[in-house]
């Protein structure tokens, strides 16, 4: 096999193992430990599993999980969906991007479920082994947590069916139920939203700010709006907007802005000190690097996910205090509530935030809580309604049976 070194095969603990990296780990390699001494097929092992990582770099297979598990485990099954899944994406020509990788459930699940059933026959798990899995996961992280696995096995279970793997009407997770967690309730108003962007503009977070802003205006989610770029910017005869298509779901939006909105995003591209390109973000911290001579740089750069949070929060303390805890998120759910107030029906909302709100009663609970203007909405609407049946019973034109008549004093018909 030669002397030259083998990339990713080390020595460590007195064995010689292959270590993927981080980013490989992210795309399925695994740890493979071999013996202390190194034999021909440890070697042939360590370049197959290299050619395989090349392979992939290189676009040539999808991504998918690249642990051998046993014919007819639970492994091979999950193995055997993911490849489907990829293949049906390549053949609409769907292509995903590493937000969207990131943002599926199932490797999410997955981490849970692979070690304490990868290997498993689907037909030996019981319904007390998925009730203790789905209690692990929610004592060790939360209960969406522990709903979003067993959602995950309960749809695996289904393609591992169909792979007549097990039976499909046996799943085990169906003896007990998997209640979804009630969705956050909370929101802005425009009052306060005005208020945030204000402290943060004066707080320098210019970046937050206008950020802050497009997003109340375009009901845009957090990675949406942080992930905007001049290109998809537009602009018709009642004023601009930016078409883009959802990280999340791939959908198709129209972000559209008011003139608040457009003035504070003109005035922060303005004061941002250079031209940003088309395809790069617009929204940029205010990070700041010291300089040899003692001074001060400024550095700005794109938000990522964990400082756009962090900024957020910082603003937000310095206007409402410490105990808030409202996020960015809930001004997309702000939004809902104010065009619903307003006479709104579900099916312009939903193309408004590129989702299936329209048909799905689970969206409608996140993105609709009960609110009193709302349900006033309906008062009125009773009242309106009521006024009619009256006129209608009054000019005989009623297709209703005449009102009976009622005596209050002796609570008898008249």
């Amino acid at each position: 096999m030669g002397t030259d070194k083998i990339r990713y095969l080390v020595f460590v603990c007195g064995k010689w193992r292959w270590r993927p990296t981080a980013a490989m780990r992210a795309k399925g390699f695994a740890l493979r430990s071999f013996g202390a001494t190194l034999t021909a097929a440890d070697r042939a092992e360590a370049l197959r599993l290299n050619e395989e990582w090349d392979r992939l770099r290189r676009g040539i297979e999808p991504t998918v999980t690249r642990k051998t598990f046993p014919r007819g485990s639970i492994g091979e099954g999950y193995m055997r969906a993911r490849a489907i899944r990829a293949q049906e994406r390549r053949d609409a020509g769907q292509s995903r991007t590493a937000e969207q990788e990131s943002r599926d459930d199932w490797p999410r699940a997955w981490k849970w479920i692979e070690p304490a059933l990868g290997d498993d026959d689907p037909r030996s798990v019981t319904p007390e082994i998925m009730q203790a899995l789905r209690s692990k996961v929610r004592e060790r992280v939360s209960e969406s947590e522990a709903f979003r696995v067993i959602k995950v096995w309960r749809a695996l279970w289904k393609k591992m069916g169909a792979m007549r793997l097990c039976d499909p009407a046996a799943d085990p997770s169906l003896a007990f139920a998997n209640t979804a967690p009630d969705p956050r309730q909370a929101t802005w108003n425009d009052r306060e939203v005005k208020m945030l962007v204000q402290r943060a503009w004066r707080m320098g977070y210019r970046g937050l700010a206008a950020c802050m802003a497009v997003a109340w205006d375009s009901q845009l989610s957090p990675i949406d709006v942080r992930s905007l770029t001049p290109a998809q910017r537009r602009a018709d005869a009642t004023g601009g907007y930016f078409d883009l298509d959802r990280a999340k779901t791939g959908r198709a939006a129209a972000a559209t802005l008011s003139r608040w909105s457009e003035t504070i995003l003109d005035t922060y591209l303005a004061r941002l000190g250079f031209d940003v390109l088309d395809a790069a973000a617009i929204f940029r911290t205010r990070h700041v690097l010291p300089t040899v001579k003692g001074g001060r740089t400024w550095l700005p750069r794109p938000y990522t996910k964990d400082k756009l949070g962090k900024d957020f929060a910082v603003v937000r303390a310095a206007v409402f205090g410490e105990d808030d805890q409202r996020t960015l998120a809930d001004m997309r759910r702000s939004g809902t509530v104010e065009a619903f107030a307003g006479g709104a029906q579900a099916s312009s909302v939903s193309t408004k935030m590129a989702n299936t709100l329209a048909a799905s009663s689970r969206l409608q609970k996140v993105y609709n809580p009960v609110h009193v203007a709302t349900v006033r909405q309906v008062d009125e609407a009773r009242k309106a309604g009521r006024e009619r049946i009256k006129k209608e019973q009054i000019g005989g034109k009623s297709i209703m049976a005449p009102a009976r008549q009622v005596s209050w004093r002796d609570g008898e018909d008249s």
